[in-house]
């Protein structure tokens, strides 16, 4: 199983399991050539996350290979964090 956590800036996101990579790679590149715009990201959790895009910021998709029974008890062995885990 693979899981997925999106760094904007220096923001890192967790994603939602069931996120569309392919769908939200083109979202994110479609913002860039644009000149910038704002994309919704599917994040982990009852939270809605959308952030601003332009070409001058660094986003990197991780993309991790989990056991399922480890993404489902949430034990894993590199760092998550969501939104809500940094302080600021």
């Amino acid at each position: 199983m693979q899981a997925y956590t999106l760094t904007v800036g220096d923001r890192p996101f967790r994603l939602h399991s069931s996120c569309d990579v392919a769908e939200l790679t083109t979202a994110l590149t479609s913002a860039v050539r644009a000149g910038g715009g704002m994309v919704s990201l599917p994040v982990a959790g009852d939270v809605a996350v959308a952030v601003l895009v332009s070409p001058g910021v660094c986003v990197v998709l991780e993309i991790h290979e989990v056991e399922p029974a480890t993404a489902v008890a949430g034990e894993v062995d590199f760092p998550w964090l969501a939104a809500d885990d940094l302080e600021y």
